[in-house]
């Protein structure tokens, strides 16, 4: 009999250990599993993160945002300016950092985002997405693709079938181990900044970086 229950016990033991790995392992349109057990202190950039402006830029701007956040939509025009004031010399990064929970469309809009990716038009999409966050949903994702030209039925697949979701997942990942509590976050070429950020705050920021003449 002690041998019969110290058997069942690893049983059970055993048995929890799959439902939980089960557990972890299902994902939904609505929902994002962090995978990662990492902890890192400056953003790692890699060829899968959109940008804009030189790789060999002085300054590097990364973001971690969400298109459904209404603080990272407002902080756009700022970002904007900057790209147009400091031309080659700063180069912009976007990081996915979507808050499921708080905002349904988050997670939808990246991946919709991402597959106009696929077809060289992230920052278009990007940009009227921003430009339109009151009305993100399907709808807005198709008649945003109509107006890019991009081939409609690759882009509608790719988003019914969520194949952008690993890249989404990946900047969730970072975003997580960089320990980021709220969107939008920034980093210059490694310093954090978060929270309501001016135009006059970020430009002081930014002259800091570059060589003097």
């Amino acid at each position: 009999m002690k041998y019969f229950w110290q058997f069942f016990a690893v049983i059970i033991g055993l048995s929890a250990v799959i439902f939980l790995f089960f557990v972890l392992s299902v994902k939904t349109k609505d929902s994002i599993t962090f995978t990662g057990q990492r902890i890192v202190t400056t953003p790692e950039i890699t060829s899968a993160d959109p940008s804009r402006g030189p790789a060999n830029a002085p300054v590097t701007l990364v973001m971690y945002e969400d298109f459904q956040c209404s603080a990272c939509a407002e902080l756009e025009p700022v970002l904007n300016t900057l790209l147009a004031n400091y031309g080659t010399a700063l180069r912009l990064v976007w990081k996915d950092l979507p808050n499921n929970g708080a905002h349904p469309e988050a997670i939808p809009a990246a991946v919709a985002a991402r597959c106009a990716g696929k077809q060289n038009k992230f920052w278009e999409f990007h940009d009227t997405l921003m430009a339109n966050q009151p009305l993100l949903g399907d709808d807005l994702y198709t008649r945003i693709a109509g107006e890019l030209k991009l081939k409609a039925n690759a882009f509608s697949q790719c988003v019914k079938n969520q194949d952008t979701l690993p890249l989404v997942e990946r900047g969730y990942d970072e975003g997580l181990a960089l320990q980021i509590a709220s969107t939008p976050t920034i980093f210059l070429n490694g310093t954090r900044y978060s929270g309501s950020l001016s135009l006059s705050e970020l430009t002081r920021a930014i002259d800091a970086l570059l060589p003097t003449m």
